[in-house]
């Protein structure tokens, strides 16, 4: 049934295509770096949302057109963002091809440009290798990453995205254990081990294999529609407590409404339950349906409300939440109330041409008189309290110094949030959380400094400071969302970090060169040191790497 109406949508907005729209910029390139910090100097959002990552490739380049126009200084990205997002724009072009038919225009490795028709086509390439020192012991590390990426449009209304790529990792020792914990790699899906000899373990080999991809349209001039298989982040800061990608990709339907100050967005998603990692099975799924509407108060002032509600039906998905405006608790209060709610708000502000204030509030459950009850009050620290807080702050040009750029973060998340009575609707997909990846009991600190000296060079230098909780054997303190909430401690006098006390330290410094359009050489150094109560789990790590990247953005393993 579910199938049936996705599919009957599907071919039902096709007909109704009038306006058009252009692929998705990936999250985490230079193009969602670039186009923040222009929010925070200008003071001004455009027409766009700056919560909403999802960048189309046309919003980007008329963003920056304009400010070109009004003789606004770009700064040393600019010929990066222009020849990126040059889908539709046939005049860039590069002045020396290679072999006449490669790189003709300076961003793609291949191009086919026709009336009504255009497709570009590169190879994806992210190679590491590196040395760890881990607990006064050194090994290799590596990373092998190969792929193709495919984008174009049709008639620039139907637009169309994929990628695949084969992954092969020898991983630092702290993602080894958790992929091992957690029966999947950090933002894939199901792997293989094998022995990679670069350690004396003969199961350090981790193979695994990714793709994404989606068509989307216009149904309207103002109602875009996306169909495929990907990850979502909302938000302004460098965490999401409402919706990350962190998890392994997911196949949805997203429908985007875009009008005067207002952006609508809705996600109805078929998700992974929690599982082993084992071939040749059918994984149990569960659903994910989300509301987030964000509005342009000011044109420097944005605040968003977000609800999505996790929930299982026998492989079935429960048609009422396919109504994209209604409140989501009221249905699912209607139903019973056996699903998994979540709310939250988001909220940006840029002022003075130099900063951003921004920060979430996430409510799982919220009974008023135990979230306020005080210390002492018998009620307090009641277990299903659970919320969490982010609160950033960004300033770039600091101190005046042009390309130098500061990011301050706090988050907390309260025990047990995410948390369902089994897997069927914990906030997670495919064994990883949907939101923080510490999941839930836990304080974190974040500072991140980024710099650029020159044109192609950047600096970037990172400092997380983490407090969480641990579990001992078969105890529940709440840090860990896989866990059902009913195997809880006690029902009051529950405090962030509780359990077994642990500290995280996470350092790191990378040096990016851009050696020509989206080709980078990297040198990464990574210093993480996890102290506990507990002097088994205390661990400490000092890791140095060297790679290069063509055609893809580096992903943040930092927790």
């Amino acid at each position: 049934m579910k199938n049936i109406l996705l599919t009957a949508l599907l071919f039902w907005v096709f007909d109704l295509v009038n306006a058009q729209n252009s692929s998705v910029s990936n999250i985490g390139d230079i193009n969602h770096y670039a186009l923040d910090r222009h929010f925070v100097k200008n003071s001004d959002f455009g027409t766009l949302s700056p919560s909403i990552r999802a960048y189309n490739r046309r919003d980007i380049r008329s963003y920056f057109s304009n400010l070109r126009e009004n003789g606004i200084v770009i700064g040393r990205d600019s010929a990066f963002v222009f020849n990126d997002n040059n889908d539709e724009d046939s005049t860039v072009r590069s002045r020396k091809p290679l072999l006449k038919y490669l790189y003709r225009s300076p961003a793609h490795f291949y191009e086919v440009r026709v009336p009504n028709f255009y497709l570009s086509v590169n190879p994806m390439l992210d190679v590491l290798g590196g040395m760890e020192r881990y607990n006064g012991e050194n090994h290799l590390v590596m990373l092998n990453r190969r792929g193709l990426q495919l984008r174009g449009n049709i008639d620039e209304k139907v637009y169309f995205y994929t990628d695949i790529i084969e992954s092969q990792a020898s991983f630092p020792t702290y993602l080894t254990n958790w992929a091992n914990a957690n029966s999947a790699v950090p933002g894939a899906g199901f792997y293989k081990v094998y022995d990679s000899r670069l350690t004396q373990d003969p199961n350090d080999g981790f193979d695994y294999l990714m793709s994404q991809g989606y068509i989307g349209i216009n149904a309207t001039k103002f109602i875009g529609i996306q169909f495929g298989h990907g990850r979502h982040f909302i938000g302004d800061g460098h965490r999401s407590l409402l919706l990350s990608d962190f998890s392994n990709n997911y196949f949805y339907l997203k429908l985007n409404t875009r009008i005067w100050k207002i952006n609508y967005q809705n996600i109805f998603a078929e998700l992974t339950q929690d599982h082993a990692n084992i071939a040749n099975d059918v994984f149990k799924k569960k659903y994910m349906a989300t509301h987030y509407l964000s509005v342009n108060v000011l044109k420097n002032l944005n605040i968003g409300l977000f609800e999505s509600v996790i929930f299982a039906r026998d492989n079935a998905f429960e048609v009422q939440y396919l109504n994209p405006l209604i409140l989501y608790r009221t249905v699912e209060q209607m139903l019973g109330s056996p699903d998994n709610m979540i709310m939250g708000m988001n909220w940006r502000w840029d002022f003075l041409n130099r900063f951003s204030l921004y920060g979430q509030v996430l409510l799982d459950e919220f009974v008023f008189s135990k979230v306020f009850a005080r210390k002492g009050d018998p009620e307090a620290g009641w277990w299903a309290n659970k919320q969490g807080i982010q609160a950033g702050l960004k300033y770039v040009d600091v101190a005046g110094l042009s390309g130098l750029d500061m990011q301050l973060e706090f988050n907390t998340v309260r025990p047990y949030t995410y948390s369902f009575r089994d897997s069927t609707a914990n906030y997670t997909h495919y064994n990883q959380p949907l939101a923080h990846p510490m999941g839930a009991n836990f304080r974190e600190f974040i500072g991140i400094l980024r710099y650029q000296p020159i044109k192609g060079l950047h600096l970037r230098g990172q400092l997380n400071y983490a407090t969480y909780g641990l579990d001992t054997l078969g105890s529940n303190w709440g840090g860990n969302i896989h866990l059902p909430y009913t195997t809880y401690e006690r029902e009051y006098g529950n405090v962030t970090a509780q359990g077994v006390k642990t500290n995280l330290l996470f350092g790191q410094f990378t040096a990016s060169y851009m050696v020509f359009h989206n080709f980078f050489v990297d040198l990464n150094a990574i210093y993480r040191r996890q102290d506990s109560v507990l002097d088994a789990l205390d661990n400490k790590s000092l890791i140095f790497s060297l790679g290069m990247r063509w055609n893809m953005a580096g992903r943040m393993n930092d927790f």
